[in-house]
């Protein structure tokens, strides 16, 4: 998988830190500089959770971690185990998001990020997607050729998307949660299908 891959899959987890931060935001009057803390430790939360879905899924996985699935004959949606595993995972969680948009209007408990310990089980919460993405990629990649590939994108991303929600509820703006998060499913399930047709 090539960094801009990686890049696109980030925006895609990132979108729910968006939403949820700004709708906890709006509730909950947070100062800035405490915002950038709460953001960074939702990416860190998020980082680690990818970072442990990938372990997890290399240690799963019916072929080797440190065989590619280029390097394999049965490179193909039919009869490898993996890609299967791979995309009913990715699938699930495009269901889980696609769930959540089908409501009406979609709103956010408004939780208080302005407390550390919120913050860091809002990541958690937010996180069992990107924990479920991750043991997916570990079904298609290895860790260690790809750590910083994967994180360093998803890190960034979700810090600033985290950031932008903040500002935004500070401000109290309006967010269309609903389309944000039929984006975040379309580009999750075009994602899986490329990376598990073509690798």
């Amino acid at each position: 998988m090539s960094i801009i891959e990686f890049i696109i899959l980030a925006i895609a987890l990132s979108l729910e830190t968006l939403i949820v931060m700004h709708g906890c935001a709006l509730n909950t009057p947070i100062r800035l500089t405490k915002g950038v803390a709460e953001s960074l430790t939702v990416a860190l939360v998020n980082t680690l959770l990818l970072i442990v879905g990938i372990l997890l899924g290399n240690l799963l996985r019916f072929t080797p971690a440190d065989i590619s699935p280029e390097a394999t004959s049965t490179n193909n949606l039919l009869n490898d185990s993996d890609n299967l595993v791979y995309l009913g995972l990715m699938i699930l969680v495009a269901v889980r998001l696609l769930f959540r948009s089908s409501k009406k209007r979609r709103t956010v408990q408004p939780y208080d990020i302005s407390r550390f310990s919120t913050a860091l089980l809002l990541g958690v919460a937010i996180g069992v997607n990107t924990l479920f993405v991750g043991l997916a990629l570990g079904f298609r990649i290895p860790l260690a050729e790809n750590i910083w590939r994967s994180t360093v994108p998803l890190f960034i991303f979700m810090t600033l998307f985290g950031l932008l929600g903040i500002m935004l509820g500070r401000q109290k703006r309006e967010l269309r949660a609903q389309r944000y998060t039929l984006f975040a499913v379309l580009i999750l399930l075009a994602f899986a299908l490329k990376i598990a047709l073509w690798g």
